[in-house]
């Protein structure tokens, strides 16, 4: 075997491992695999759910903060991790942002977008069928 063939050998082997150690890292940041919730925990986070929901129309801030905590108890409980704003869930990172934002600190419209966020967090988690209660309907402005 000559030193150049060796040489585009050894080249050619460091890409390759490059390469599966970029797809690794993208798949693991993107593919974070949480777990299931107990049921006990999912009826628990769904009635959480309920009262923060009711709670926005008139303590929109708060409501927000309190499903922020909730949010954070869910993703931990299912074995998320939160250090650092990279490896934030992005819905997460959206919700903040929204609520941070001039409409979140100035009007509601930033705090409800950071809701409709949490809202899908707490959806996925907990699942749709717990999330309706029967005696819920939504108020409609006339």
């Amino acid at each position: 075997m000559s030193q150049s063939t060796l040489l585009v050998l050894v080249i050619g082997i460091v890409v390759v491992l490059i390469v599966i150690g970029l797809i690794a890292a993208m798949t693991g940041r993107r593919g974070m695999r949480l777990r299931s919730l107990p049921d006990e925990s999912r009826d628990r986070y769904a009635r959480s759910w309920q009262a923060i929901e009711s709670r926005f129309i008139e303590e929109p801030r708060a409501a927000v903060q309190e499903a922020d905590r909730v949010v954070v108890m869910i993703l931990s409980e299912r074995g998320a991790t939160l250090e650092g704003h990279k490896r934030m869930p992005d819905e997460l990172r959206r919700a903040r942002d929204a609520a941070a934002s001039d409409e979140g600190r100035q009007g509601t419209e930033g705090m409800r977008r950071a809701m409709v966020h949490y809202k899908h967090m707490v959806d996925d988690a907990v699942g749709t069928a717990r999330m309706k209660r029967d005696d819920y309907r939504r108020e409609v402005a006339s």
